[in-house]
């Protein structure tokens, strides 16, 4: 970065990013840093010849009364060509902005550019790699550069010029280990993005710097220094009245006297009540999470430390994330937090140093480059800190932690492993804060440091991940793929295998022979198995394109268990193999970590041992669930136990799975779960129904005379929202193509007749596409933003377009329903389409139904209805959600007025909100009235 060089700072404005020579360029600025400071721009706009799209018009603000007296791209191409030579040419999205430029100078007969440049997307994601977004508006709000108008050039330009500048003096702040370790991977970036690491790290080695006190070296990284500390005695008596509570909050909260009783009941619960159990329902606006939170501190305090469960890792990072650090701002004392997710949610510290030598394609050596300096930062080792919304690339299934067994005890990382540290923490935290899931898994380990009490939140969904938390699969395909792995690395003979461990004497050939033949027994036996089980129980249907499609099948217990029977031997083989393969692997790792610490084994063996231990662990993980084959386990789970066979419909080489799962909680959840800790707190938003709490009660294993306490919301419903059931609508059931119509049609008017940020919630994703399509023909797609789940991105990316869109249309489903918090005119209308009953044709569903009528009961009104009446309290719940909002919801389904039910699912409405029975055509008034008002 030398201080005579000039950077050109290019942003351009085009009328589409297809570069097949069919799109035109708008607008061309350029601002010019020397000496790292802003020394002249340039800007002009530019005729494109051609109509620009409304979608553009939209993003730009650049119509085509604003081009239309500019010159053409072929009368200032001379000017621009020569303004870039003999720069750096910097980019926000460098592959599109160059090689658009080249495509139009190669247009006008000028010869492409050949000048070095420089991505500030790159630069942004290996230097800033937490950020959830790298789009320029978010790093100019995140930088507060001011943005005078996104998505004009000359704007964006001077933004990613100020946003450069900042760039290289971060990276003139990394340690010169994660510089040398970036610049031996340059070559991966983008043009020459790593130029500007390789100048830092010429300054940096001219200087004896020593890393900061909270910065460590381990082995080839940079870790950030992390002590344990245990807390002290600490003096914090629970604020009993409303003035120390006022006190407390000071100028962070208004007190809430709702939220007020809700802290009282809770300390009471942990610190002083001799009753086990108690439910609180507690509604949208109340502030429930510090309404249990702060007197659970005061309870740690006094000795009573709490384990908090959520439904979600998303949830339990908003509470890490936003809800803490608030109350380390507010509570008197200090107070320690331990976080405990699955082990596949860590970085494997080892693992990833030994990727770092390993050949790797260019997007997972740029997540590599991000990573390290990641590990500069991150005190957890969670891999959701990188906020990357899928974690598809391969490098993953290399680095993530397989758990505390796969932890090389000898390795120069064991000290700094964060699951080892998440458990440490664990043993003395005031507040652990985990998963439903995780909960699930670990319910004893969680309750045996102390006698911790339980806070459930969101308990609403407890009972039905409970189900599927105790569903386990057997995958017969991964199986055959692992063992198939393990014996090729085994016997190779055209890479290192066994053979060169014999060579080292880390192995005999005796020891080879037996550790290969338990992982043939294995890779034998269960294709064969798999084969008999898809024969006897699959059922082969032609669909209507002539394609083979299989179903997913129920098997009888009874069937199964015979079929076991005649294949006893089989099974009984696997299972023998499996133990004597999980003994010899423990012994190998035991081994390995001897022959290395005495440095008997080379670079390329040691990186070996740890790829087939990798394996071995992994053999063991997909046939952990084999013991559900013994017969006396089979006779015990044989009345709770959905068993099925799922192959993926359309999927060349599509898995066989065999799944066991309940159906019911009952008998389960107390054992398992409650009894192992001294107190449980149940806290929702939609636990109690209007006719009682009994059903949520039996979903979450309780006694019916759990006490629940129902806390009243602070919302004024009759002023603040307008509930519209539609009577009209066409019955789905009985006519399900008219009434896709009647949607459509309606959703157009009134899309097209009101401004306000709507949401739009399904039953599933293929109504969804149904109704997009419908609206991408109307005028109504030009004029509003319209986002649609499983069509315009994933659910992450869909809910920050909502967040972020003016007068934004949302059709969603699933989670949509629940979680989602758009306060204020985020979200505005709200539209059901249909009520949300679940389908009645799922295994477990089956299976629940089965039940209830064998007892005696009405499936429908003691499952579907209690569900869907859950299930439209959450929906409703999304619309209203602080004492500023003002919104409406319409249901598009006349069952809630034609039916018998529909009155207990209109009880649902808050009772304070004005509910009415109209017509299709009347919704335009109603709505326009509401707004007037």
């Amino acid at each position: 970065m030398r201080s005579t060089t000039t950077y050109a700072v290019v942003d351009i404005e085009t009328t589409g990013t297809s570069m097949d020579g069919s799109n035109r360029m708008l607008q061309f600025s350029c601002v010019f840093i020397k000496n790292k400071e802003i020394v002249n721009t340039f800007n002009t706009m530019i005729n494109p010849g051609m109509p620009i799209p409304i979608e553009v018009q939209k993003l730009t603000g650049i119509s085509d009364k604003n081009v239309r007296k500019a010159p053409f791209f072929e009368d200032m191409a001379g000017t621009i060509y020569s303004l870039l030579q003999g720069t750096v040419f910097i980019a926000h999205n460098i592959n599109f902005d160059y090689r658009f430029l080249n495509e139009e100078f190669l247009r006008c007969g000028y010869p492409e550019l050949n000048i070095h440049g420089i991505d500030t997307v790159q630069l942004s994601q290996i230097v800033l790699p937490t950020l959830p977004s790298y789009r320029l508006t978010y790093l100019g709000e995140y930088f507060d550069i001011r943005h005078e108008h996104p998505h004009h050039a000359d704007s964006d330009a001077f933004v990613t010029a100020k946003l450069f500048l900042m760039l290289l003096k971060a990276i003139d702040n990394l340690p010169v280990q994660v510089l040398r370790i970036i610049n031996r991977f340059s070559e991966s970036l983008l043009f020459q993005t790593g130029s500007c690491f390789a100048a830092a790290l010429k300054k940096k080695q001219a200087q004896t710097k020593q890393l900061p006190n909270y910065l460590e070296v381990v082995g080839d990284l940079v870790l950030r220094t992390e002590t344990l500390t245990i807390e002290s005695m600490r003096e914090g008596g629970y604020p009993q009245t409303r003035e120390k509570k006022e006190n407390l909050f000071g100028k962070f909260l208004e007190w809430r006297p709702t939220q007020s009783e809700m802290m009282d009941e809770v300390y009471r619960l942990l610190v002083q009540r001799k009753e086990k159990l108690l439910m609180i329902e507690a509604p949208t606006g109340l502030g429930k999470t510090l309404g249990y939170l702060i007197p659970a501190l005061y309870a740690a305090v006094k000795g009573h430390p709490s384990v908090v469960s959520t439904a979600t890792t998303t949830l339990q990072m908003q509470l890490l994330e936003q809800t803490i650090p608030l109350l380390r701002q507010i509570m008197p004392f200090n107070f320690t937090v331990a976080v405990l997710k699955g082990s596949h949610n860590y970085i494997d510290l080892q693992k990833f140093a030994l990727s770092l030598g390993k050949p790797q394609n260019k997007p997972s050596r740029l997540l590599q480059l991000r990573i390290v300096v990641w590990l500069t930062m991150t005190k957890t080792g969670d891999l959701s800190e990188l906020h990357l919304t899928k974690m598809q690339d391969p490098l993953f299934d290399d680095i993530t932690h397989k758990g505390p067994l796969s932890i090389d005890s000898g390795s120069v990382y064991y000290t700094h492993d964060f699951v080892l540290r998440q458990q440490l923490k664990q043993a003395s935290a005031d507040l652990i804060i985990t998963n439903h899931s995780y909960l699930l898994n670990h319910a004893e380990g969680l309750g045996r440091f102390k006698k911790k009490s339980l806070i459930i939140d969101e308990a609403q969904h407890f009972g039905s991940i409970a189900l599927k938390s105790n569903r386990a699969v057997i995958d017969f395909d991964l199986i055959k793929i692992i063992s198939d792995t393990l014996l090729v690395k085994i016997g190779s003979q055209r890479s290192f295998s066994f053979k060169e461990l014999e060579q080292q004497y880390f192995l005999t050939p005796a020891e080879s022979k037996k550790i290969a033949a338990q992982i043939r027994v294995i890779d034998k036996r269960v294709p064969a198995l798999r084969e008999l089980l898809r024969s006897r129980f699959l059922q082969k249907e032609k669909k209507e394109n002539g394609e083979d499609a299989f179903n997913e099948v129920a098997v009888k217990t009874s069937k199964f268990q015979g079929f076991v029977k005649e294949n006893l031997a089989d099974y009984q083989k696997v299972a023998k193999a499996k133990a004597k393969f999980q003994v010899q692997l423990l012994q190998l790792k035991t081994k390995f970590i001897e022959f290395k610490n005495q440095e008997r084994l080379d670079r390329n063996a040691q990186t070996f041992v740890l790829d087939f231990l990798d394996g071995g662990f992994e053999l063991l993980k997909a046939l952990e669930n084999w013991h559900r084959f013994e017969l006396d386990e089979l006779d015990q789970i044989a009345e709770e136990t959905v068993i099925s066979l799922q192959i993926p419909v359309k999927q060349i080489n599509g898995h066989l799975r065999l799944s066991f799962g309940i159906f019911k909680t009952n008998n389960y959840l107390s054992p398992f779960v409650y009894s192992k800790f001294e107190h449980t707190l149940f806290v929702g938003a939609a636990l109690v129904l209007p006719e009682g709490s009994d059903y949520m009660k039996n979903q979450l294993d309780l006694a019916s005379e759990t006490p629940v306490l129902r806390l009243e919301g602070g919302f004024d419903y009759h002023k603040q929202a307008l509930g519209l059931l539609v009577a009209d609508a066409p019955d789905i059931v009985t006519d399900t193509e008219r009434y896709i119509a009647y949607l459509g049609k309606v959703i157009e008017d009134i899309l097209s007749n009101n401004n306000k940020q709507t949401m739009i919630l399904f039953n599933s994703l293929e109504m969804i596409s149904k109704v997009y399509d419908y609206l991408r023909q109307s005028e109504v797609f030009d004029k509003r933003v319209i986002i649609a789940q499983g069509i315009t991105g994933s659910n992450e990316k869909i809910i920050k377009m909502f967040e972020l869109g003016d007068n934004a249309v949302l059709l969603g489903s699933g989670t949509f329903w629940e979680g989602i918090d758009l306060p204020k005119d985020r979200l505005e209308l709200l539209v059901i389409t249909r009520l949300p009953f679940q389908p009645p044709n799922t295994l477990v569903n089956r299976a629940k139904y089965r039940l209830a009528q064998s007892q005696g009961q009405d499936s429908f009104n003691t499952i579907a209805l209690p569900e869907a009446m859950f299930r439209l309290k959450q929906g409703l719940g999304r619309l209203i959600r602080t004492k500023e909002d003002r919104g409406v919801v319409i249901v598009l389904d006349s069952r809630v007025v034609s039916r018998n039910y529909g009155a207990k699912l209109r009880e649902v409405f808050p009772h304070e909100m004005p509910v009415r029975i109209i017509e299709s055509t009347e919704i335009q008034n109603y709505l326009f009235d509401f707004w007037e008002n």
